[in-house]
C-alpha cells in the first residue's frame, strides 16, 4: 500500500486529513528518530489539490476533521509547511461548512496573518505543541532557531478568538523546572482551554539525553499539584496511570456549562440522568449529549485543619454545541465488552486469555470482571521498542508471542481463546513489522481475535 492509499484509509477510518510528512523542526523527543529497524512507517509528500479532493470523499463532515496527526503508519508532519495549506483548508470548509477542523501544529507558522486567515475558516480548534515558552528551551527541545512566532502564538490565538489547547513534553533535566513551570502558566494565562503535560517516551535506541529518572512522573505530579493552585485551567498529565475505572473528573474548563454548574476536579460522577456510568469514558459520553443533564456527584474535600468530608450533590447543566467542559482521563470503552463477549460466544470459549499493554493492564483487569467468562488478563512488555514504551499501539506480534510463551510455561490449564487489542494491527491485521496477528493462533494452537475496532 503506497502513502496515498494509506492517506485514504486514514481519512475513512479515523476522519484524519493527512497533508504532509514534512516537518520544519528537529524535536529531540521525536518518536520517528528512535524507531528500531523494520518498522513500516510511510512518508507522505505534500498532497496536491486533486489528491485532497479525492480524500474529501472519505471524510465525515458531521464529525471533527483532524489535520496534523496520524493514526496509521503515515509519519505525521507540520501541516502548515504545506505550500497550499490555507487553500486546502478553504476547500475543506467549502465541502463541510459546519465541521470543526482540529489542527495540530508546532506554532512556527502561527503569525497574525495566519491567525486572521484561520479566523475566516471557523469553526476550528488548534492543538499547539509549544513545549517551551523560551527561545533557549525551544532551541534545546526542538531545534527552533526562529522561535518568536511560536512563542507569541498563544497570545496571537487568544487575540484572534481561536479556540486552542496547549501541550508540552516535559524534559526538566534539559530545560530546567522553571522553564516547565513558566510554559504551563504562560499557556494558562494566554487562553488555552486545557494543557496536556506529556511524559516523554523513549525506545531502547534513544540517546542518553532522553533517558529520564524513574521518579519523573512523581516529580511532575508534585509540580502540577502546586501549579493547580495557581490556575483553573485543566492540567492533564499523559499518559495517565490509572488503577481503576472510577469516573472521576480530571478537570473543568472555565466558562463552560460544567464550570457554571459548580462541578470540580476530583468529583466522582455517580449518575447521569439516573444512569450509573461504569467508566470515565462512559461518563464523558453520557454527559456530552446535548441538552439538559442531571448529575449525581460525590465530592470529597479536605479542610485544613480537619478531616476529609464527603457529600453527594445533585447538579444540573445544559450541554451546548461545544460540549460540557468536563475533562476525563481515558480509561476503558464499555463497548469493547460486547466485542469480547461475542468473541467468547462465537468460539464457545469458557477460559479466555486477554492480552494487553502494561499501561492498560489495571483497567482492563477491572473491566473484564463484568463478563461471565473465566478471563485472565496478561500484560505484554514492549520488547521490540523497549525503553519506556508501554502502550498497546506499539506492541508487535513478537511481543505477544513472547508473552504467550512465558505464560504457557507457567500455566498448564488450556485456554479456549486469546483476545488481543486491535491497536497494534492495521485493518488487514498486520503489525508495524508486517506480521499478522493470526500467526499467534498457529503458534498457540488456540483461536485468536482482536477487539477494539
Amino acid at each position: 500500500m503506497d502513502s496515498f492509499q494509506l492517506a485514504l484509509l486514514t481519512a475513512a477510518r479515523y476522519n484524519i486529513l493527512p497533508l504532509t510528512s514534512r516537518c520544519n523542526l528537529h524535536c529531540l523527543f521525536c518518536s520517528h528518530r528512535q524507531n528500531p529497524p523494520g518498522v513500516e512507517a510511510r512518508y507522505l509528500p505534500p498532497l496536491d489539490p486533486e489528491q485532497v479532493d479525492i480524500i474529501l470523499d472519505y471524510l465525515d463532515g458531521s464529525n471533527k476533521i483532524v489535520i496534523g496527526e496520524s493514526a496509521t503508519r503515515l509519519i505525521e508532519g507540520e501541516p502548515m509547511t504545506h505550500p497550499a495549506f490555507l487553500a486546502i483548508l478553504a476547500r475543506v470548509r467549502k465541502r463541510f461548512p459546519a465541521a470543526v477542523l482540529q489542527i495540530t501544529t508546532n506554532g512556527t507558522y502561527l503569525s497574525r496573518e495566519m491567525a486572521a486567515a484561520l479566523t475566516s475558516l471557523k469553526p476550528l480548534e488548534i492543538n499547539l505543541s509549544l513545549n517551551s515558552a523560551s527561545p533557549a528551551g525551544r532551541f534545546k527541545l526542538m531545534g527552533d532557531e526562529q522561535p518568536d512566532t511560536a512563542i507569541k502564538a498563544p497570545l496571537t490565538l487568544k487575540q484572534a478568538g481561536i479556540t486552542y489547547h496547549g501541550s508540552l513534553v516535559v524534559l526538566p533535566w534539559i530545560t530546567g523546572w522553571p522553564d516547565v513551570r513558566d510554559t504551563i502558566l504562560y499557556l494558562a494565562s494566554s487562553g488555552a482551554r486545557t494543557i496536556r503535560i506529556l511524559l516523554p517516551g523513549y525506545t531502547r535506541l534513544a540517546p542518553p539525553e532522553l533517558r529520564y529518572p524513574e521518579d519523573l512522573r512523581q516529580q511532575v505530579e508534585v509540580e502540577l499539584a502546586s501549579l493547580r493552585r495557581q490556575t483553573e485551567i485543566p492540567l492533564l498529565l499523559e499518559p495517565p496511570c490509572l488503577d481503576d475505572l472510577t469516573p472521576v473528573v480530571e478537570g473543568v474548563i472555565p466558562g463552560t456549562p460544567a464550570y457554571r454548574a459548580g462541578i470540580k476536579r476530583g468529583d466522582i460522577i455517580l449518575a447521569v440522568d439516573g444512569r450509573k456510568p461504569r467508566t470515565r469514558v462512559e461518563a464523558f459520553r453520557l454527559i456530552s449529549q446535548r441538552g439538559k443533564r442531571y448529575l449525581e456527584v460525590r465530592r470529597q474535600e479536605k479542610h485544613e485543619p480537619g478531616p476529609v468530608t464527603c457529600q453527594n450533590l445533585t447538579l444540573e447543566l445544559l450541554v451546548e454545541r461545544n460540549g460540557s467542559g468536563l475533562v476525563f482521563s481515558c480509561d476503558f470503552d464499555p463497548d469493547l465488552l460486547q466485542e469480547v463477549d461475542l468473541a467468547c460466544r462465537r468460539h464457545r470459549a469458557r477460559r479466555v486469555l486477554v492480552m494487553t499493554s502494561e499501561l492498560a493492564g489495571n483497567v482492563i483487569k477491572k473491566a473484564m470482571e463484568w463478563l461471565p467468562w473465566d478471563i485472565e488478563v496478561v500484560t505484554v512488555a514492549s520488547n521490540f521498542f523497549g525503553g519506556t514504551i508501554a502502550c498497546a499501539g506499539l506492541l508487535t506480534f513478537d511481543d505477544f508471542k513472547i508473552a504467550w510463551q512465558e505464560w504457557s510455561r507457567k500455566n498448564y490449564k488450556p485456554v479456549d481463546l486469546i483476545v488481543l487489542p486491535s491497536l497494534p494491527f492495521d485493518y488487514r491485521g498486520f503489525d508495524l513489522r508486517g506480521q499478522h496477528y493470526f500467526d499467534l493462533a498457529v503458534t498457540a494452537g488456540v483461536p485468536v481475535e482482536v477487539a477494539g475496532n
